[in-house]
């Protein structure tokens, strides 16, 4: 999906819900949303802190053309939504005094991000070619600065923030990136 398909499943989702329901998503469906145009993605990252009723957003999915939690995401070709483990989110702890962005309010349905550079960091495990096209993509529209990154890093889980790879990558970006 590219940004308006995205939009237009937000829009049958929407349709089709029968409960208020708010979407947390990060990933490529994020940076989507935000606007990046020249990105593509199959799947949209939800976060487990999400309100909704599953078999409501169970049936909404079906009824937006995509799938719900496929077992072989990784060789499925069709769109789908997944619920991301909290076990395998690497995305900093919310902070109080720092809101989620509204990308899509619908009758029932919400969707918002995390703050950009929470997506930043959040892109720090892996950092592939598509992953790097989203950061900078993040920090210019954001105009995020190194301060915003470190606070976001230090809002962590300690096993992420002690992790080589990322603190690697985070050096990464500032020296390249800022």
């Amino acid at each position: 999906m590219d940004a308006t398909k995205l939009r237009q499943i937000f829009e049958k989702l929407d349709q089709a819900l029968e409960h208020p329901t708010e979407l947390l998503i990060r990933g490529g469906a994020a940076v989507l949303a935000h606007g990046l145009e020249q990105r593509a993605t199959l799947d949209i990252d939800v976060l487990p802190a999400s309100r909704f009723v599953e078999a409501d957003l169970r049936r909404a999915c079906a009824a937006a053309d995509l799938g719900f939690n496929p077992s072989d995401k990784d060789f499925t070709e069709h769109d789908y939504l997944e619920i991301v483990p909290e076990e395998t989110l690497i995305l900093p702890r919310p902070a109080p005094d720092r809101g989620y962005n509204t990308v899509f309010r619908g009758l029932r349905l919400t969707v918002k991000t995390p703050p950009a550079a929470d997506l930043v960091i959040g892109k720090l495990k892996r950092l592939d070619p598509e992953d790097l096209s989203d950061v900078g993509f993040l920090i210019d529209r954001f105009r995020l600065t190194e301060a915003d990154l470190t606070e976001a890093f230090e809002r962590l889980p300690a096993r992420f923030k002690t992790d080589p790879v990322v603190q690697d990558n985070l050096r990464y970006l500032f020296e390249g990136w800022l």
